[in-house]
């Protein structure tokens, strides 16, 4: 039987100590409430009878099914989990590496289209050159007649 990848994972950029690690079964990072879950929810509410348990953080709640749940012994999809509650979540499947950044960016809003300071009217002189003049030409001698001399009839 081959054992199940140890996965590394990252929250906020610092790696969780924890003494049961994540792993990877059936292509998801499984890994035990506590201390992964802990990290990343504000509150968590486990129901035996139901076998469930309901993570919240800010508006986001997720409720998981989780089987043989006894107290908080339990195993949760972790990457599955950080999402739902808003978290960026990178996974490198070479180094075994899950990546949650709950300083995720907010969505871009466009600027309320406001000026306070406006330009005074007219140029500025900051922005306008001084104008150079330009050289006037300097007139020598008498005019001269064209030398070229112009071929009339074919050139001949």
């Amino acid at each position: 039987m081959i054992a199940a990848p140890v996965v590394l994972v990252l929250v906020d950029g610092r790696p969780v100590d924890a003494p049961v690690p994540a792993l990877l079964v059936g292509g998801l990072v499984s890994a035990p409430i506590d201390p992964y879950a802990r990290l990343i929810a504000t509150k968590i509410t486990i129901d035996d009878g139901r076998g469930s348990i309901t993570f919240e953080r800010g508006a986001a709640r997720v409720t998981i099914n989780v089987p043989y749940l006894r107290g908080s012994s339990g195993r949760i999809p972790l990457g599955a989990l950080a999402r739902a509650l808003g978290d960026a979540v990178h996974y490198d499947a070479a180094g075994h590496i899950l990546a949650i950044d709950s300083r995720a960016p907010q969505p871009v809003a466009t600027m309320t289209p406001y000026v306070r300071w406006t330009p005074p009217p007219g140029p500025l002189a900051t922005f306008t050159p001084e104008p150079s003049p330009a050289p006037q030409p300097t007139l020598t001698g008498i005019p001269q007649p064209r030398r070229t001399p112009i071929l009339q009839n074919g050139g001949t």
